[in-house]
């Protein structure tokens, strides 16, 4: 009987080539989407969860409360944190520091490269499941003066066979900006397996934290935090229980701060790491679940495909039913069989869309920079393929099963069947839901694209394009003057100026700011760039003429050589004016770290943090000693002109380090790399979604026009052109997409509007998004179905009204 039923499926699969092409295409490319989410889910749930000691590995941040009532949740700590939970807290077993990743010059005999890696506490590779190659992980780090590398960095420096060389022992110099640029000499004491995709904490060697507190003494300070912290606890430890307890360990042993230290669970911290005024309000986890719901969109969309032809041919096959039931099959049997050729379809189409997923998947995992891959040996890859083939089986199956093991026998054989209006109903019904599920897709694309676009070139306050920077270390430092003169005495290159931070990316901050008026009560967080003269000259920052209310006459202005008083002057931004109370702050003092200094100039708002984040108050000050890096204003037009001068200048005065650097604008794209690869994925499941939907309607259009034909030709013969025949047979899909549009567009507003306001500065949604969405679907829908109605309208009327 099986044998039976699978043999009259491929007989009707092959008398019906063309919807069976369509169906399994569509299954195949909805099922191989999916399934490419589904990795890519499944990829970002595995983040951080491989440590094997993950269940009891936690990291410390904390919540910090201003005066203006906003809560500020933040992943750096105090140090001295690090010794007091150890030693406070029996519940602790290990309470390790860890540096923020930093670029650093490695050199190992007579080769010298820019590496990236940090500093950790000796207990670092004992926590962390980094598995050594080479080394004890237990005591590797134990002796200030070791170094641990990746098998990357062991190839590079040693060559492919340094596995077969012994090279434990071996002395690396390490010069890095944030010990003063001073020499260490590191020997190595371990070689780590390279750091996975899917950590977080990424490296390619790691330091011991000697040198790093000894040349950084504001580390060991309690009111200072600049370092990450992450603990292991004892097992068996509750959470809430061991929160509750070290909530206030900062105040208690800082006067004045407010600071609530809390611990996160670390396979938590990449999903779940947007807080908003202290409650967890999000993250990477918002992206899974969009990408889930849209994993699901596509699956129902190519199972409609299936239900609406599958019961648009139910005619064709009532016969074969009739007889079928008249020789003794009954309801159950036909349904059986139905439903057995629904799972065929779809286990060959799973086939189709496995083959589909391992040809894109290297081009995927390059677009999303992961390391996906498929590993059949592992049973929830098996489960998870037969879940999904049988999933999309029985979903597209179940309906017409149940509508063509349902036909009455006498009224089949006598020819006597008419259509069922119930099911051309439930057909149409489908097609809105399945347009209605790709016009979200559309808006959804469409808002994503608008916000990314609007990120990527607002007027962020500042000039981005042709600044390039680099950090200001080895020769540089003494000739840093001359240096500078002859960089700019070049026509290629505008200006030269140091820096502290990144602009776009403040990350130092303080509350000792006091200036004559302030509230003693206040809590006010000031974020701080150290700098020189002509920085805001290099960023082309726009500083305001006069004060805020545009009376005082000194006028804002840069640091300059040309008054003494600089080297403890101050410039803020509009921010900071506001909230110190000050509408003519030029000529007020500001002490800060205990210098006083006049504010010398005020600078219009400019973004130096996320699109996610409110422009906050801003203290620029001139202090050259505490600057790290140095940028260049190339002149426009002059690019590599401008590259070329500065490379040759600066390998005569640092010829012993590489030279290395970057576009401001470059790395600006990079901090918003996430919504730019979410942006382009939305793009792309849209295309899928809709290239589904329309092999649907390019189906249902094939079988209206073959039913119509008869009525086609009498119409012709008529008089009917043949744009009234096009209009004709267009108009019930035009209108099944106009209401899949009214459905769709208010859905699509609320989630949407939801989703942008997590952005402090972003797009509206106004109506142009959803005319430009309609006009798009009925343009592709207009396009899948007017090959089909021009066919059948140009036809040759004699050929299908010759029997009447």
């Amino acid at each position: 009987m099986i044998k039976n039923y699978l043999l009259i499926a491929f007989r009707n699969a092959w008398r019906h080539k063309g919807y069976a092409f369509i169906n399994l295409l569509g299954l195949s490319i909805g099922l191989a989407c999916s399934f490419i989410i589904f990795l890519w889910i499944e990829d970002e749930t595995k983040v951080n969860r491989f440590h094997e000691n993950q269940e009891t590995l936690f990291q410390a941040k904390r919540h910090v409360k201003f005066t203006d009532g906003q809560v500020f949740t933040w992943g750096s700590v105090t140090q001295p944190m690090s010794l007091a939970l150890e030693k406070e807290y029996p519940e602790v077993a290990h309470a390790e520091m860890l540096s923020w990743k930093n670029e650093m010059i490695l050199r190992e005999g007579e080769q010298a490269f820019r590496q990236e890696g940090r500093y950790a506490d000796s207990a670092f590779f004992e926590i962390f499941s980094f598995p050594f190659i080479m080394g004890d992980p237990t005591t590797a780090l134990d002796d200030p003066s070791s170094i641990v590398i990746t098998e990357k960095l062991a190839e590079k420096y040693y060559g492919a066979d340094w596995r077969e060389k012994d090279i434990l022992g071996s002395t690396f110099t390490v010069s890095d900006i944030f010990v003063n640029n001073e020499v260490f000499d590191y020997k190595l004491t371990g070689v780590c397996e390279n750091v996975s995709k899917l950590s977080t904490i990424e490296f390619e060697f790691i330091l011991p934290t000697g040198n790093f507190y000894k040349q950084n003494e504001w580390v060991s300070h309690w009111g200072n935090s600049g370092m990450q912290m992450f603990i292991q606890t004892i097992p068996g430890v509750e959470l809430a229980g061991l929160n509750e307890k070290i909530v206030d360990i900062i105040s208690r042993n800082q006067e004045g701060s407010n600071a609530e230290v809390f611990l996160q669970p670390l396979s938590e911290t990449y999903l779940y790491g947007r807080f908003d005024n202290a409650v967890q309000s999000g993250g990477r986890i918002e992206y899974v679940r969009i990408f889930l719901i849209v994993a699901l969109f596509i699956l129902i969309i190519a199972s409609i495909n299936f239900m609406n032809l599958a019961t648009a041919r139910s005619g064709k096959r009532a016969r074969e039913i009739g007889v079928r039931k008249a020789v003794g099959a009954n309801k159950s049997a036909l349904f059986s069989q139905f439903m057995g050729e629904s799972l065929i379809m779809s286990g060959m189409a799973m086939i189709v869309a496995v083959l589909i997923v391992h040809a894109i998947l290297p081009f995927f995992n390059e677009l999303t920079d992961k390391e996906i891959f498929i590993d059949y040996t592992q049973p929830h890859y098996i489960l998870g393929v037969l879940g999904i083939t049988i999933f999309m089986g029985v979903l597209s199956g179940l309906y017409p099963a149940i509508f063509l093991s349902s036909f009455e026998t006498i009224q089949v054989l006598k020819g006597t069947l008419k259509s069922n209006l119930s099911a051309a109903q439930f057909r149409k019904v489908l097609v809105v839901f399945q347009f209605s599920l790709s016009i979200l897709l559309i808006i959804g694309t469409i808002t994503v694209f608008r916000q990314v676009d609007y990120i990527r070139t607002k007027n962020l306050g500042m000039d981005r394009d042709n600044l390039v920077y680099f950090n200001w270390e080895g020769g540089l430092i003494d000739g840093y003057e001359r240096f500078k003169r002859e960089l700019t005495a070049n026509p290629a290159i505008d200006n030269v100026t140091l820096s502290s931070q990144n602009p776009l990316s403040v990350g130092n901050s303080t509350q000792d700011p006091s200036w004559e008026g302030k509230d003693p009560d206040a809590t006010i967080l000031f974020n701080v760039i150290n700098t020189e003269y002509d920085f805001i000259s290099t960023m082309r920052m726009t500083l305001k003429d006069d004060t805020l209310n545009g009376i005082n006459s000194l006028g804002s202005r840069d640091f300059s050589p040309d008054f003494t008083t600089d080297s403890t002057a101050y410039i803020i931004n509009e921010q900071s004016a506001k909230v110190m109370g000050m509408e003519s702050p030029l000529g007020k003092t500001i002490d800060m770290w205990g210098q006083k200094g006049q504010i010398i100039g005020v600078v219009n708002d400019f973004h130096f943090s996320s699109f996610y984040e409110t422009i906050d108050p801003l203290i620029i000050r001139f202090d050259p000693e505490n600057t790290f890096m140095i940028g260049v204003r190339l002149a426009a037009g002059a690019t590599p002109e401008g590259l070329a001068h500065l490379q040759e200048v600066y390998q005569r005065y640092n010829p012993e380090y590489p030279f290395k650097y970057r576009f401001l604008d470059e790395s600006y794209e990079e901090m918003y790399q996430s919504e730019i690869l979410i942006g382009k994925l939305a793009n792309y499941f849209s295309i899928v979604a809709i290239i589904i939907s329309c092999l649907g309607l390019f189906g249902l259009a094939s079988f209206t026009a073959e039913q119509r034909t008869k009525e086609l030709g009498i119409r012709k013969v008529l008089g009917a052109s043949v744009s009234n025949l096009v209009i004709l047979l267009t108009r019930d899909f035009t209108w099944l997409v106009l209401i899949a549009f009214v459905i769709a567009a208010p859905v699509a507003f609320y989630f949407l509007n939801d989703w942008l306001s997590k952005f402090e500065f972003r797009i509206a949604m106004g109506p142009g998004v959803f005319v430009g969405a309609a006009v798009l679907t009925l343009f592709i829908a207009w396009l899948t179905i007017s090959y089909q109605s021009l066919r059948a309208a140009t036809a040759n009327p004699v050929e299908s009204i010759r029997s009447e």
